[in-house]
């Protein structure tokens, strides 16, 4: 085969797995957990078990959710006052999206539960769960980044309670297909911890390569 062949060949090759597999965004130098789904990380606990399934193999977590209910998962193993966490979605085809998501959530120093989320369509919000029932601090909107069809990467990036003299910055940054999104703010809390989100009507939405940094 000629070597103008071989070289065009590869390339397309090449071109072909950059489409198919999202690139991590998450920027952070430290690694503080990786975690590409091939066998149970114990440290995954379940919220509403009786309503939701979350099964973790083959490299992914396949959630689903019965009508009417959302489910959460929460990783249980360390906190993260500060991170920069990524994660892969992919959602079902829908007729109707309305009540579809799915996304990453955390604690803030009052244990209410911020969820950011995309939805089918790709619109993306925040969504915040207290004792007090919900909430949505951040109403959604559709963004051009997200890619409907196809698997997309949901980043969150925030800091963590400040040290001596220094300001608290509350900011969570929103990042998606590593396109800057939108931003929120909640009080830096050194108990943070992160979790999965999803509201699935009776489908199926899979997460793969969990990533966070700092």
């Amino acid at each position: 085969m000629p070597v103008s062949r071989v070289i065009s060949t590869l390339l397309g090759a090449l071109c072909i797995v950059a489409v198919a597999s999202p690139v991590l965004a998450c920027k952070g130098t430290e690694s503080l957990l990786r975690d590409d789904f091939t066998e149970v990380d114990p440290s995954w606990n379940p919220w509403w078990v009786d309503t939701s399934s979350w099964e973790i193999g083959d490299g992914k977590v396949a959630a689903k959710v019965e009508p009417g209910y959302a489910g959460i998962m929460m990783y249980e193993g360390d906190f993260y006052p500060t991170a920069d966490a990524c994660v892969d979605i992919t959602m079902p085809d829908v007729r109707d999206p309305t009540y579809v998501w799915a996304g990453l959530n955390f604690y803030d120093a009052n244990w209410a539960n911020w969820i950011v989320y995309v939805t089918p369509d790709g619109q993306a919000g925040v969504k915040k769960l207290t004792n007090d029932g919900w909430l949505n601090p951040v109403k959604a909107k559709a963004y051009d980044s997200f890619k409907p069809g196809e698997t997309n990467t949901l980043r969150l990036v925030w800091s963590g309670p400040p040290t001596g003299t220094a300001a608290a910055d509350p900011t969570v940054q929103v990042f998606i297909n590593d396109q800057p999104a939108f931003k929120f703010k909640v009080k830096p809390n050194g108990n943070r911890q992160i979790g999965l989100a999803v509201d699935t009507e009776g489908d199926t939405i899979e997460f793969t390569n969990l990533s966070i940094t700092r």
